[in-house]
């Protein structure tokens, strides 16, 4: 499954360590398949995380097509970068360039453009990486899809989904 981003921006007043209050924008990368999906999931997480009031003030689609995770733990960072893919037209034969936005983690700039040539290594099409620069996203929400459980019998199976308000919905099946 494709996924489908959306840059989500977030306002809050942050209390200092010395006290002092400031107000706050935060960007966040969300996987969702509408705006309404989106607010209601970055809403949900934020609501979860922290007891201060916030209020989204901006979604957009997102150019980005693919997040780069890293299994190291001081990958803290995200970069966005630029890619080139190079095809060949088959009936010109001219040289045809799709670009790609890509979000990388990393913990430095050099990090994430190693991060990004390993991901990029199992490509089969010629590419160039055209530009890697550092991001304001504070986090990313993929999608995530809840396991098929079963109750009842052999024959019964139960799939559970969430909806955009949170509540979970219970679908069941006889299967014979």
């Amino acid at each position: 499954m494709t996924a489908n981003w959306f840059e989500c921006k977030v306002k809050y007043v942050k209390i200092s360590e010395e006290g002092k209050e400031k107000k706050v924008s935060e960007q966040y990368l969300v996987d969702a398949l509408t705006f309404t999906e989106t607010e209601a999931r970055i809403t949900a997480e934020l609501t979860a995380m922290s007891q201060e009031e916030f209020s989204v003030i901006g979604l957009k689609r997102s150019s980005i097509s693919e997040w780069v995770k890293s299994n190291n733990e001081k990958d803290d960072k995200l970069f966005k970068a630029r890619i080139a893919i190079v095809d060949a037209d088959h009936l010109t034969g001219k040289e045809k360039r799709t670009f790609q936005h890509f979000l990388v983690a990393g913990a430095t700039l050099e990090c994430a453009l190693e991060n990004l040539k390993e991901n990029l290594a199992a490509y089969i099409v010629p590419y160039e990486i055209l530009s890697l620069s550092d991001t304001t996203f504070v986090d990313v929400l993929p999608y995530e899809v809840k396991e098929e459980t079963t109750s009842g019998g052999a024959d019964t199976t139960a799939d559970e989904v969430t909806n955009v308000a949170g509540e979970v919905i219970v679908e069941t099946g006889n299967f014979l």
